[in-house]
């Protein structure tokens, strides 16, 4: 079941700088060992079974450039994507478009149905503006190089990289 992060009285800004940590990009880590393709669309057809309303179209995993799962649902006639990190399995959910450039949203029906390991994201969290000092304080190593050059814009452009 989704769980959301741990607040502990912290501002959405300190929840979402706290994303953006070591391993999540795939550049020097391992996929967790928890999670494989047919795991990630098995836990996609039981949470459409557990939401009313609910279609799921093609799921895919980790690739050379995209180190996340992604699935298309439609939940009751919103189209979106439903993400997973590969390297640390941290939940989002994003507006439906062809393009790699996601508005991030908070799904809680779908997020409440999505049993497994894992660790949700808030939209707020995702949405939130990185600037180089927010990465170049917590990375090291590939990822900092990776995200010095690719300069994300927000924490879910980082934890949802498509870097080559």
């Amino acid at each position: 079941m989704a769980r959301p992060r741990e607040r502990e009285g912290r501002d959405v800004v300190t929840d979402a700088l706290a994303l953006v940590r070591p391993g999540l990009t795939g550049f020097g880590g391992s996929h967790d060992p928890r999670w494989d393709l047919a795991a990630f669309r098995t836990a996609c057809h039981a949470m459409v079974r557990a939401a009313p309303r609910t279609t799921l179209g093609p799921c895919e995993g980790p690739h050379a450039t995209a180190e996340y799962y992604r699935a298309r649902v439609d939940h009751e006639g919103r189209p979106l994507w439903l993400l997973l990190n590969a390297m640390q399995p941290v939940l989002a959910f994003a507006e439906w478009s062809d393009r790699l450039d996601y508005r991030f949203v908070d799904a809680p029906a779908l997020a409440a149905a999505f049993f497994g390991p894992h660790e949700l994201a808030g939209a707020a969290e995702l949405e939130t503006r990185l600037t180089p000092q927010d990465w170049q304080s917590r990375l090291d190593g590939p990822e900092l190089a990776q995200a010095n050059h690719w300069r994300p814009e927000r924490v879910g452009d980082y934890v949802f990289c498509w870097w080559d």
